[in-house]
């Protein structure tokens, strides 16, 4: 899959040449995904600082990781993947992805400039549908971590009110101190999902932790930390737990 290719297609479509200036001027940005990861991180789009370079490219999250600067961003990322105290190293077994590729700090741009109307409204469809395909595809990932609260429609986490997008058919299996965890049954049986050409998930029993929205001023009560999501993965090397209660290391923190 040429993730670059797909989304040049998706910036050049006459369909979308109305979309809000910026939306061009900045062009994309995506987390290069070419191998299968136990573990996956989302938010929902890339920021956009205004020191920021506009043109369209990829970053590394390998990279990104290993380095020592702090950021506001992905610093709580990092120590949700790694914690030498513990000893605990998963940064190679983690993938990250925005479910959306246009470069935007304020989200409120995405409610009021792209939602609004058909043609934003079909612009977003086309990068989740993307987005859908890189997860089905490439990532197949075992543990998923929706860390943007905003984005928790786009999973399906609000089918019963008929909102779909990628609808993935949810079980709720327990409220944790740093989110809510579900578990991928299957997709939602209906036309409004946007990938309908998907009729089976590759993602059957995955979990999926809908996380505490975290940045700088989160409590550190209600931050996912290492040792918790080492403990998720845990159980999907081990599919019987999935039935039977939390690992005590996790249920100990739980709501």
């Amino acid at each position: 899959m040429n993730i670059e290719l797909r989304l040049n297609e998706i910036w050049k479509d006459e369909r979308f040449k109305n979309l809000p200036q910026i939306v061009h001027e900045r062009g994309f940005l995506f987390a290069q995904n070419n191998s299968q990861k136990d573990i996956l991180i989302t938010g929902i789009n890339p920021s956009f600082r205004e020191s920021d370079s506009k043109d369209s490219r990829f970053f590394d999250f390998n990279l990104v990781l290993s380095e020592s600067r702090w950021d506001n961003y992905w610093g709580p990322v990092k120590k949700m993947v790694y914690d030498k105290s513990e000893n605990i190293d998963l940064r190679e077994h983690c993938a990250y992805l925005d479910i959306l590729y246009f470069r935007e700090k304020n989200q409120l741009f995405l409610k009021k400039e792209l939602l609004l109307s058909n043609e934003g409204l079909h612009f977003v469809a086309a990068q989740i549908n993307l987005s859908q395909h890189i997860i089905e595809e490439i990532i197949k990932p075992k543990v998923i971590v929706v860390k943007n609260k905003e984005s928790h429609a786009y999973w399906g986490k609000y089918s019963q009110k008929g909102i779909y997008w990628m609808g993935y058919k949810l079980e709720a299996l327990k409220k944790l101190y740093c989110g809510d965890l579900y578990k991928i049954v299957g997709l939602h049986n209906s036309n409004e999902r946007i990938a309908t050409e998907i009729s089976k998930t590759n993602l059957e029993n995955t979990i999926v932790l809908f996380s505490h929205h975290i940045n700088q001023y989160t409590s550190k009560e209600k931050r996912l930390t290492a040792k918790t999501l080492n403990e998720l993965l845990k159980i999907m090397t081990e599919p019987a737990l999935l039935a039977q209660e939390i690992p005590k290391q996790v249920r100990d923190n739980a709501l």
